[in-house]
C-alpha cells in the first residue's frame, strides 16, 4: 500500500462550518514542525536529501514498492541518506560499508526501536523481541530467545518435526499432481509447511487440515496470519505524524485490534491445553511454550508476545524466501540441474535427503545464499532508534533518528556484486561469505544486537525443503520458464504478487517418495 492513500486523505477538500478550525490547527502544526525542523538543521549536521514538505515531509516518496524507491533516490542523493517521514527525522542507509558503521561500530547508540501502531496493537504493548524498546526488558527477552528457544541444542531437538513435515508436503504435492500432469500450487504448499512445522515448534501440534484450537477452525487462523501479515507492515499516519494518531484514515489500527484479539484468543487457548495438561504429546521433545511457562511462572502475556514474533518470523519470512527460490529453480533450468546433481550424488536415488546430507552440499548452499541476497525477505529492516546524539561518517545526527536499512539495495550494489541482478550462485562458490550477520554486503538476517535471532532456524527450514523439493522433481511450467512472472508485493515480506504454478514429474523411485525417514 502506498503512502500516497495516506496523504489524499488528510487532505480536507470539501469545505463545511469546521473549515477555520481545522485550517487553524493545522497552522499551529505547521509552525510547530518548521521550529523542529530549523532547531534540528542547526544543531545536527545532516546527510544530504531530497526536499522535506512541511507536515508529511517525504512520505510521498516512499512508493508502493518503499525498498525500490529509496534505492532510486539513493543512486541520487548516495548511500547515506536523509528523509522525514513526516515528523521524524530518517537516515536511509543503502551501502554495506555503511551499514557496518551504523549497526556494527554504532550498534548501541542504535539498538532500540521507534513506538509504532503494529508494537502497540499486534504486539501486546511492545513486550514482544522486535519492536519492543532497548532496554533491561528486551535483553531479558532476546536471552531467552537465544539461549532457551533458539539454541542449537533445541532446534536439533525439532529435526524430526522437519523432517517428518517435509516429507509430507512433498508426498501431497505428488498426489496433488496427479502424478506429474497438473500444475501445483507451489506457494501453497511451501506456505502450508513452514506453517505445520512452526505450530508444532512453537505449540505441539501444526493446527492445519482439519485441526482447530477450540471452537477455532483452521481456515480463521489462515484469515487471522494474512491479516496480522497485511497489517504489521501497512503505513499508519499515526507512526509518523504523532498529531494524527489518534485518526485511523484506512482502518489499519481497526485491523491490528481484530487480528490480535484473535491470535490472543487462539494462544490463550493452547497455553490453557499446556497449563491443564489436555494436550497429548507424540514425544518427549518441549515445544517453546512448554519452555516459557516453565521460566516465565505463567506470565502468559510475555509468553504469548514471544510466541507472536516467532510465529510471524518462522512462517512469512521462510516462506517468502523458499518461494523466490524456487521460482529461480524454474526460471533457471540449468542451475536447477547443477543443484540436482549435487544432491543425488550426496544422496542417491532411493532415499530422501536428511539434515545430516545439508553440509556436504556447497553448490545447495550457494543458492539459498544467492536467493537471499537477491529477494531478501525484509528488504527494509525494522526501523532503529538512535538513543543520543551520534557522529557517524562525518554526519551528526540528532537523538531518535530513525535508521532504516536497504537490505534489497545492499545485496543489489553494483559496486560490490558483478552483473547483481542476475542469479548466479556460483558467486558464493568457493567463498566464506555468511548471510548471518558477519558479512555486511548481504544482510537478510539483519546484523548485531537487532539481529535476527532465528536465521539458523529459518535457514535450516529453508534448506531442506529446498533440497527434498529439487531431489525428487523436475519443476516446469506452461512456456518460456524465463518469462516467469516476478513482479513483487511490499507487505510484512517481500512477496510474489503472484502464486508459483509448476508441473512436477517424479526423479525418484515412488517406493523412496513413500517411505521417506522411514
Amino acid at each position: 500500500m502506498a503512502f500516497s492513500g495516506i496523504i489524499e486523505a488528510i487532505s480536507w477538500r470539501q469545505p463545511n462550518a469546521a473549515t477555520p478550525a481545522i485550517i487553524g490547527f493545522t497552522a499551529i502544526l505547521i509552525v510547530f514542525h518548521l521550529f523542529n525542523v530549523f532547531k534540528k538543521k542547526h544543531t545536527s549536521r545532516l546527510p544530504p536529501g531530497p526536499f522535506a514538505w512541511p507536515f508529511i515531509g517525504n512520505l510521498h516518496l516512499f512508493g508502493k514498492l518503499p525498498h525500490r524507491s529509496l534505492r532510486d533516490l539513493a543512486n541520487k542523493y548516495g548511500p547515506v541518506m536523509y528523509l522525514r517521514f513526516g515528523y521524524f527525522p530518517t537516515v536511509v542507509v543503502s551501502s554495506g560499508v555503511m551499514a557496518k558503521e551504523f549497526l556494527a561500530t554504532q550498534d548501541l547508540a542504535f539498538a532500540s526501536r521507534p513506538k509504532t501502531a503494529g508494537g502497540k496493537h499486534l504486539c501486546y504493548n511492545y513486550k514482544d523481541l522486535a519492536l519492543s524498546p532497548y532496554g533491561p526488558y528486551w535483553r531479558h527477552v532476546r536471552k531467552i530467545c537465544v539461549t532457551q528457544l533458539l539454541s542449537v541444542k533445541r532446534l536439533e531437538s525439532f529435526r524430526c518435526i522437519r523432517e517428518e513435515e517435509v516429507s509430507g508436503v512433498v508426498r501431497g504435492i505428488w498426489e496433488k499432481s496427479e502424478q506429474g500432469t497438473v500444475a501445483v500450487n507451489v506457494s501453497n504448499a511451501i506456505q502450508s509447511l513452514t506453517s505445520a512445522i512452526m505450530w508444532r515448534i512453537l505449540a505441539g501440534t501444526k493446527y492445519s487440515g482439519d485441526d482447530a484450537v477450540g471452537d477455532i477452525k483452521s481456515e480463521e487462523l489462515r484469515d487471522m496470519v494474512e491479516e496480522v501479515f497485511a497489517t504489521s507492515m501497512a503505513p499508519n499516519i499515526g507512526d509518523y505524524i504523532p498529531y494524527l494518531d489518534w485518526l485511523d484514515l484506512q482502518g489499519i489500527n481497526r485491523r491490528m485490534k481484530k487480528a490480535h484479539l484473535f491470535f490472543d484468543r487462539v494462544v490463550q487457548k493452547i497455553i490453557d491445553d499446556h497449563v491443564n495438561v489436555k494436550r497429548k504429546q507424540a514425544s518427549n521433545v518441549k515445544d517453546f511454550i512448554d519452555v516459557l511457562l516453565e521460566l516465565s511462572q505463567n506470565d502468559t502475556v510475555n509468553i504469548k508476545a514471544i510466541i507472536f514474533d516467532m510465529f510471524i518470523a518462522g512462517i512469512e519470512t521462510t516462506a517468502t524466501s523458499l518461494d523466490w527460490t524456487m521460482s529461480e529453480m524454474v526460471r533457471n533450468p540449468h542451475i536447477a540441474k547443477k543443484l540436482q546433481e549435487e544432491i543425488e550424488s550426496v544422496v542417491g536415488k532411493h532415499r530422501a535427503v536428511t539434515e545430516a546430507d545439508l553440509g556436504k552440499m556447497e553448490y545447495r548452499q550457494c543458492v539459498v545464499k544467492e536467493s537471499l541476497r537477491l529477494y531478501p525477505a525484509a528488504p527494509l529492516m525494522f526501523p532503529h532508534e538512535s538513543t543520543q546524539v551520534c557522529d557517524v561518517g562525518g554526519f551528526v545526527l540528532p537523538q531518535k533518528t530513525r535508521l532504516m536499512v536497504n537490505v534489497w539495495a545492499i545485496g543489489r550494489d553494483p559496486a560490490v556484486w558483478d552483473d547483481p541482478t542476475t542469479f548466479k550462485p556460483e558467486r558464493f562458490v568457493g567463498k566464506d561469505i555468511d548471510i548471518q550477520g558477519r558479512d555486511f554486503n548481504v544482510l537478510p538476517f539483519g546484523t548485531g544486537r537487532r539481529g535476527c535471532p532465528g536465521a539458523q532456524m529459518a535457514v535450516g527450514i529453508m534448506e531442506l525443503m529446498l533440497a527434498q523439493l529439487m531431489h525428487c522433481f523436475e519443476w516446469r511450467v506452461e512456456g518460456d520458464p524465463s518469462h516467469l512472472d516476478m513482479t513483487e508485493v511490499f507487505r510484512s515480506s517481500l512477496n510474489r504478487k503472484e502464486h508459483l504454478f509448476a508441473i512436477p514429474t517424479l526423479k525418484i523411485p515412488n517406493v523412496s517418495l513413500n517411505h521417506s525417514f522411514s
